[in-house]
């Protein structure tokens, strides 16, 4: 039996008010056909466009900067999974049938726009939209078109099936010279989730539209986002929501990053821009759109400033000089359209797009997962101009800048890692400096493992934010990421919402989080606990990691039994007549399916053996070794993620056995010595002793390793050299917080087995109790079809007293709300 115990007596300090909150970032097609409404795709008819300054790559496959970063763009529909079902056409998502239909690029809305569609219908011809995989209607409802157009043509405007019966119809007659804007609202007869917009004339003419959009009518506090989707967003119980990112603020490229003009005044007029997501978007979710979103649900917006660097991940660029003072103008001009009176410059654009007051605006962060010295200098020059004109704001670094003697308001650290990873990532908060600066968890998610968007991941991210929870007199703010994923347009899995242009759901973490944050409760107490430790349980292949040319292994055996070479995570094999094969790093064909492996160390090559994954094995490998200089990694329990979003198990951008998606634990052999690490892309997290190993330079060495429950033991020339043992994590998580009236009890069960949890508390209790409950099957998810398959459920006991005894179903979170019997008031 684990024990928790609870000293009401001893609060620890006050909860941070704002530490639950959101990270929106437009990835997955979350903004226009997401959060934003639009229901036409390429509304704008930029998408085919190539960012300015990048070249094709493969025809209209790809494109690459002038840096060389390289992404797909198969003519603007974005990913090449995202293609299947779709049938092609010149301008994306718009099909002429009866009709000439051209970009022009000449004879645009205004200078903002780099296209216009010009048309001309031969009598009966139509142009049709397909919008996001199809338009969501619903009977009786009505959606808003609008169009700037020229031209002369008698026009039926329809919203019909995909089989062309037409839901509803009017009648459009245009005869106008010059760009001209036309209103006017459907009301279909029939609900039809896959439906089409289309434009027939049945006598013929010509038309140039310059920009098109149909929106529903019925939209969250009329305000015009997505009404189920900001729903879900308020269920959540957030504090702040961070924005617009994320990388896009960067961009790839000087021209794709983000800039606050871009991002408000009519959407007609707003520039589109290139995401690094592998879509164009027009803006419609833009500045003042976020801020209206954050007063709608009563969240605190942080905002993203881009600090003079294009994203450092992807072959940066960097402003300099004029251009760099520019982006600080930005940023003021930013703060002050949020928060300057209306008779001001900003302010008063402001209050022309419907918003006098002033907005709240409360945090500002300076760039986005950026660092080195290009990164520190442009922070400093950021920090001192903001914090001199705006001494409110509170100020965010991207990395520990108060290291190198710059003023730090609160620091931005972020974790992509494993379920095993999370566990126990929060404990460091334990060591960190009281008297330092603020940490925000800017962007958190499980994404490698066996273990996404799965129960068993919400409870790790679950036992990660209790841990933080507790260190929250420095961990003040806390996002997941990313927020939002069209299901249809996956770019990144998994994220806290997902959707189709009708539905949503929230994965399990969604609701631990709901769980969570609103529980959060004014004061943090002490607790004490005694519960049982487990070790990570991973299952994988074999494999050897080379980082120099020409590293041999012969005489490869799992079990016993001889492997084979099954994978090519980096480079391949060649075979050698003796039956040795030699590690090659040459991965230029797999460049082309995953184009970001230039951070990849030269002369590295990674491959598998044998195709059985296992948890407990005998892998015996012979492997020449000529100087200490030649370094290896001996990998076990290497597995790939599964690639939960790809629509095509064969698509090769994204493929499973890649650099990015393989996780492993090596011994790692350099320099004639041994350590251990697990091993998360290329992410080291080294444990147990380094020792020094007896290899015979210049001949083959026979390298065993044995794998059991809580580590494996490694042999060299048939002795026993090291052993590594794993880190044992509890496998029960508490956490107490209260308010005057309620004690609430966080408990998260990680193991197998139901666990009896014995609660002692110092305060009388009343005797009945809810519990809120979110359990069920490690793997479960949810989705679409199940959308509600992993949910809290609240249950109501009996048994409360001071000391009492809680049954913790496997894999589980609970919430107890514990009310105190006698009531005492907090000064």
């Amino acid at each position: 039996m684990s024990s928790i115990k609870i000293c009401t007596k001893k609060a620890l300090f006050d909860t941070a008010p704002d530490f639950y909150g959101l990270f929106f970032e437009d990835i997955n097609r979350s903004g226009d056909g997401g959060l934003y409404p639009e229901m036409l795709r390429n509304r704008a008819f930029e998408d085919s466009i190539l960012p300015k300054r990048c070249e094709p790559l493969k025809g209209t496959y790809g494109f690459v900067t002038p840096e060389g970063w390289r992404d797909q763009f198969n003519n603007g529909e974005g990913l090449e999974r995202w293609l299947e079902g779709i049938e092609k056409t010149p301008v994306p998502a718009w099909y002429a049938h009866g009709v000439s239909m051209e970009l022009n690029v000449e004879d645009r809305l205004n200078a903002n726009r780099l296209a216009a569609l010009d048309l001309t219908f031969e009598p009966g011809g139509s142009v049709t939209n397909i919008g996001f995989r199809g338009l969501s209607l619903v009977q009786g409802q009505s959606y808003d078109l609008y169009l700037f157009a020229k031209g002369r043509v008698k026009l039926s405007v329809n919203l019909e099936s995909a089989d062309c019966h037409v839901y509803a119809r009017e009648s459009l007659d245009i005869d106008a010279p010059e760009y001209t804007r036309f209103d006017l609202s459907l009301c279909p007869d029939q609900t039809d989730p896959d439906a089409r917009f289309t434009l027939r004339s049945d006598s013929g003419g010509t038309l140039m539209i310059g920009f098109i959009s149909l929106m529903p009518r019925d939209t969250y506090k009329g305000h015009g986002m997505r009404k189920d989707l900001m729903e879900m967003l308020k269920n959540t119980h957030s504090r702040f929501l961070r924005f617009p990112g994320g990388c896009i603020v960067e961009g790839f490229t000087k021209e794709t990053a983000i800039r606050f003009p871009h991002m408000i005044g009519p959407v007609w007029e707003r520039p589109s821009h290139n995401l690094m997501w592998h879509y164009r978007t027009t803006n419609g979710l833009g500045y003042h759109e976020y801020l209206q979103i954050c007063e709608d649900l009563d969240l605190e917006p942080m905002y993203v400033v881009n600090c003079g660097l294009t994203c450092q991940g992807r072959k940066p660029e960097f402003f300099e000089g004029e251009e760099l003072e520019q982006w600080i103008r930005e940023a003021f001009d930013a703060i002050d359209y949020a928060i300057a009176p209306a008779r001001s410059r900003w302010g008063r654009l402001r209050a022309q797009a419907g918003h006098p007051e002033p907005f709240k605006l409360t945090y500002l962060e300076i760039g986005n997962e950026n660092d080195r010295e290009v990164y520190f200098s442009r922070y400093e020059k950021f920090y001192h101009a903001i914090h001199q004109r705006y001494p409110q704001l509170k100020l965010i670094s991207n990395t520990h800048t108060e290291k190198l003697g710059l003023p730090t308001q609160i620091v931005d650290e972020h974790l992509y890692s494993t379920a095993d990873t999370f566990v126990t990532a929060a404990k460091k908060y334990c060591d960190y400096h009281r008297n330092g600066p603020q940490i925000f968890i800017g962007e958190y998610a499980v994404t490698s493992g066996l273990d996404i968007g799965n129960l068993k991941s919400a409870l790790a991210e679950t036992m990660y934010l209790m841990d933080a929870e507790k260190n929250q007199d420095i961990v003040r703010l806390t996002a997941y990421a990313p927020l939002f994923q069209n299901v249809d347009y996956t770019a990144w899995y998994p994220n806290l919402i997902a959707f189709n242009n009708h539905a949503c759901y929230g994965i399990p973490f969604y609701h631990a989080l709901s769980m969570l944050s609103k529980s959060h409760d004014q004061r943090l107490l002490c607790t004490r606990s005694d519960v049982k430790n487990g070790y990570p349980e991973p299952e994988g292949l074999n494999g050897l990691i080379a980082y120099q040319e020409g590293t041999r292994v012969r005489n490869v055996k799992v079990d016993g039994r001889p492997a084979g070479f099954s994978h090519g995570i980096i480079g391949s094999v060649t075979h050698h007549e003796d039956g040795s094969l030699e590690l090659t790093s040459d991965y230029t064909d797999q460049l082309e399916g995953y184009p970001n492996m230039g951070h990849i160390p030269p002369h590295t090559a990674f491959v598998t053996f044998g195709e059985e994954e296992a948890s407990h094995c005998t892998y015996d490998l012979e492997v020449l070794l000529l100087s200490p200089d030649q370094e290896i990694d001996i990998a076990v329990w290497a597995h790939s993620t599964p690639m939960l979003f790809s629509r095509d198990e064969t698509d090769p951008f994204y493929t499973s056995w890649n650099p990015v998606y393989t996780d492993r634990y090596v011994w790692s052999i350099k320099q004639g010595q041994g350590r251990f690490a697990s091993v998360n892309r290329f992410n080291y997290s080294y444990f147990g002793s380094t020792s020094p190993l007896p290899i015979r330079y210049g001949e083959y060495n026979h390298f065993q390793v044995v794998t059991r429950h809580g580590g494996f033991d490694c042999y060299l020339n048939g002795l026993l050299v090291q052993t590594a043992e794993m880190v044992p994590y509890p496998m029960i998580a508490e956490l107490a917080s209260e308010d005057d009236t309620y004690i609430y009890v966080k408990i998260v069960n990680f193991d197998k087995t139901h666990e009896a949890v014995e609660i002692c508390l110092d305060c009388a209790i009343q005797a009945i109790y809810e519990a809120e409950l979110l359990t069920g099957c490690p793997k479960d998810t949810n989705s679409l079809e199940e959308p509600l398959k992993v949910s809290p459920v609240t249950r109501t006991f009996d048994n409360g007293a001071d000391t009492f005894t809680y049954q913790a179903p496997a894999y589980s979170f609970s919430v107890l709300r514990l009310k105190k019997a006698i009531l005492r008031e907090v000064s």
